[in-house]
């Protein structure tokens, strides 16, 4: 132990002699490791995590298999194969040979937050409304309070359980809010229990704030649904329920699916009626609870793409080291000869130089896990991911690992050259007659070649997404997104719909600053849409779905969507007045082309609506859909309204305006929170946001990769130039000019360029192949793209070249030569 501690002091000793050195060296491995374990922490929580419960093993989300949903007859929240209804879960819980639990869940809305007041000022708030045993069957531990019990759920207890970070966030962690009351969507419940820290819920991505038992009052009907359409309870055909189950030890996925079937059939049977077995086929899909439900396999494919790219940044960071370290040990082989001259073991000089690495590595080690928890919270926050992206146990041990083999690659051989140098060669030599062996220089410029092949790569993939990321940002809408803002609001307590919706308009349409106000059922650019069958004049299209939304009063006028034909939705479009119904140019040019689409009528008997009006087409889900037949309906003209999202067309900036929409509507309705507020244009942006963040990912490792690469290059072509200062002196004492001394190093240069290109592009052909699927309206072989990253590269490696070589161009030759 003391010659470890003496170790330590003597290399600590030689890196403050040298801290330019050693600041680069911890910089470039914070970097290398400190993005690897960032981007290792998305691919741990999307791939691998398991739930955070005492018993994470053995859970399993319950969906439908083969890509089945809901049986023909029956309806669905869009959620089509992981959506169950009331009846199948209480058939599926009794088979205790199958499962030790099944759990029940259902979101309080489509968005997931729902109003929530305790004291003075309403909240928005994610709610869940979950079956007895949801804590005891995943074992989750409770910070304080207890969970529920099936009593609970069979009495549909006013109860709720917060998580920790939302008592965290709203509470400060106040212990006496346990039996205080609160009040969800108006209704006043108590709280019983505080989930423990890390327990967010098991809703993929999204964090819970709160969850109660399945509850049969209409406020709280399932998805937010109004209760007049269906309810959980009361509407056998509705598929709104979402299950996980913990299965019996011994019994696996496949065994379950074979004993579940027969049953799963009969419940069918039962509450929907005979379905041929050619239409639908009654079998369950059991998917472990590991990583984020529903996001493994749409990210399983960039996530890997992303690691593999990181990796290669660390590749040529720890070259780079490797490099540095060799220069800074050549230049030392002379006091290592001195010590072994003198009696100095190889094996003491190894150690020390090895405690020199080992405290560079600690150093970058533990920088870059710093640098890496906040680039992991700014991919949460680019991904919309809410859970499980906390570097963990895992995540720590992944860096210790890529920090060792750093360690190794960038340490053992240059240390290992180190101290097999020959002791009588190096003391009799001289700056005059000391020259690089040539495998050394051959071995040099395939390194730095291999890093310029490597970058390449690296700069094609950032080029490739960057571009895509840009084809995504100028998509053109249909719609004027400028000014436009967009909040969600829902009636609380008794309050007619139509009153709540009719007066809240008359409100907005006062306020300065306010040029057109409406509303819609499901926001634009969230990815959500109602989409079923079509009759079109009392015949069935086969074949054919219709993508629907409920809009209000001058809706297309305030979002800027031209009228074709026809007219917008009007305020006397109501309950009283003739069903009407716009649609898009897409449906006129797929079902009624050629003909006057006015009049002619949608839906089947007892719901049929007229077209009134026809509007250009523009994006709906998200800005890279292609247009779909769509029809639009006057929200008013539907029995009950439940939450609807505020469109507010205003005269300047769009946010500026958000305290007085909040204001207006705390003064109308203090219990009702302004939910998710956002313009519209952002939340467009959002619906590409995990594209965007695979971009800036791409694009911030082919910088680093540059970067890495230009210092790498300055580096080695620095050193060359003061171990041949002599040779130099000598060229140019014998005629050489200064210009030719010049081009000699970027000659240098200019040939690892050409190696590293010859090696890169071929490379790169096959690297990018996989990157096709994260590409939007762009070739993987684009050549813009290429001629960028050749341009960089003949950037980076002149720039990296040009001061080292007007260095050696400005040697004095007498100087040099009076040195020796």
């Amino acid at each position: 132990m003391g010659s470890i501690a003496r170790d330590l002091r003597y290399a600590l000793r030689q890196l403050r002699k040298a801290p330019l050195f050693a600041v680069v060296v911890v910089l470039m491995l914070a970097l290398g490791i400190g993005a690897n374990t960032a981007v290792f922490s998305v691919m741990n929580a999307i791939l691998m995590q398991l739930l955070p419960v005492a018993h994470p093993h053995g859970l399993y989300y319950v969906r439908m298999a083969k890509g089945e949903g809901q049986p023909p007859g029956a309806g669905n929240t869009g959620a089509y194969n992981t959506s169950f209804s009331e009846p199948v879960f209480e058939a599926l819980r009794q088979r205790a040979d199958v499962f030790e639990d099944l759990i029940g869940y259902v979101p309080l809305s489509f968005n997931g937050s729902v109003a929530v007041r305790h004291g003075e000022l309403p909240e928005s708030a994610e709610g869940e409304e979950v079956s007895g045993n949801f804590f005891s069957g995943l074992s989750v531990r409770m910070e304080s309070g207890r969970g529920f019990t099936l009593a609970d759920e069979t009495s549909h207890a006013p109860i709720i359980v917060l998580s920790y970070d939302y008592w965290t966030r709203s509470f400060a962690r106040d212990p006496a809010i346990l039996g205080e009351t609160i009040y969800i969507k108006g209704v006043p419940v108590s709280v019983v229990g505080i989930t423990a820290r890390g327990f967010k819920g098991i809703e993929p991505a999204t964090a819970a704030d709160f969850w109660m038992p399945l509850q049969n009052r209409p406020e709280f009907n399932a998805w937010g649904q109004p209760a007049t359409f269906d309810t959980l309870y009361g509407s056998p055909k509705w598929w709104c329920f979402r299950m996980m189950a913990r299965l019996r030890p011994g019994i696996s996925p496949l065994q379950a699916q074979e004993a579940l079937t027969g049953t799963l059939a009969a419940v069918v049977k039962q509450t929907v009626g005979n379905v041929d077995p050619k239409e639908w086929k009654p079998l369950l899909d059991f998917v472990p609870a590991r990583g984020i439900g529903g996001y493994n396999e749409e990210y399983r494919t960039p996530v890997g793409i992303l690691m593999g790219l990181v990796g290669l940044v660390l590749l040529i960071a720890c070259t780079n080291v490797a490099m540095m370290v060799q220069a800074r040990n050549t230049a030392r082989e002379h006091e290592f000869s001195l010590r072994m001259a003198v009696g100095a073991r190889q094996g003491t000089i190894f150690r020390q130089l090895l405690c020199e690495s080992l405290l560079l590595v600690c150093a970058g080690a533990a920088l870059g896990w710093l640098f890496a928890v906040s680039a992991t919270r700014l991919l949460a926050a680019w991904s919309g991911i809410e859970t499980g992206l906390n570097p963990d146990t895992t995540v720590l041990l992944f860096t210790l690992l890529i920090s060792v083999l750093a360690a190794m690659t960038f340490s053992l051989v240059p240390l290992w050259s180190a101290v097999r140098a020959p002791v009588a060669g190096v003391l009799r030599s001289t700056s005059g007659n000391t020259t690089a062996a040539r495998n050394h220089v051959v071995a040099g410029r395939i390194v730095l070649s291999s890093q310029i092949a490597i970058c390449f790569v690296l700069l094609m993939a950032a080029g490739l997404l960057l571009r895509t990321l840009r084809n995504y940002a100028s998509q053109k809408l249909g719609i004027d997104a400028e000014s436009l803002l967009v909040f969600g609001v829902t009636p609380q307590g008794n309050i007619d719909g139509h009153v709540f919706y009719r007066q809240l308009l008359d409100q907005l349409r006062q306020a300065p600053g306010v040029e057109s106000v409406s509303f819609v059922s499901n926001r634009p650019g969230t990815g959500w849409s109602d989409n079923n069958d079509l009759d079109l004049d009392g015949a069935p299209q086969e074949g054919v779905n219709l993508r629907s939304d409920n809009v209000g009063p001058d809706y297309f006028h305030t979002l800027g969507i031209p009228i074709l034909a026809g007219r917008d939705v009007t305020d006397s479009d109501t309950l009283k007045s003739r069903s009407v119904a716009i649609v898009n140019e897409t449906f006129v040019k797929k079902l009624l082309s050629g003909t006057n689409p006015l009049g002619h009528l949608l839906g089947s008997t007892g719901q049929k609506r007229t077209i009134v009006g026809v509007v250009r087409d523009s994006k709906y889900a998200g800005v890279d859909e292609v247009p779909v037949p769509m029809a639009w309906y006057p929200a008013m003209q539907w029995t009950a309204l439940a939450t609807m999202h505020v469109e507010v067309r205003t005269r300047g900036d769009a946010m500026a305006l958000l305290p007085e929409m909040r204001k207006i509507v705390a003064q109308m309705y203090p219990t009702v929170p302004l939910e998710q507020p956002i313009t519209q244009r952002a939340q467009f942006d959002k619906s590409y946001e995990q594209q965007r963040m695979f971009a800036a990912l791409g694009g911030f490792f082919g910088v680093l990769a540059a970067l890495l690469v230009a210092t790498g290059l300055y580096g080695t072509h620095s050193f060359r130039v003061n171990r041949r200062r002599t040779e130099i002196g000598i060229r140019m004492a014998l005629g050489a000019t200064r210009g030719e001394v010049l081009l000699m190093v970027m000659r240098e240069s200019l040939w690892a360029l050409v190696f590293g290109l010859a090696a890169g592009i071929p490379l790169t052909l096959l690297a990018i192949r996989p990157l096709k699927s994260m590409l939007y309206e762009i070739s993987p072989f684009d050549p813009a793209a290429f001629g960028l990253a050749i341009a960089v590269l003949v950037l980076v490696s002149a720039s990296a070249a040009l001061a080292p070589a007007r260095r050696a161009a400005s040697v004095d030759p007498m100087q040099a030569l009076r040195t020796e």
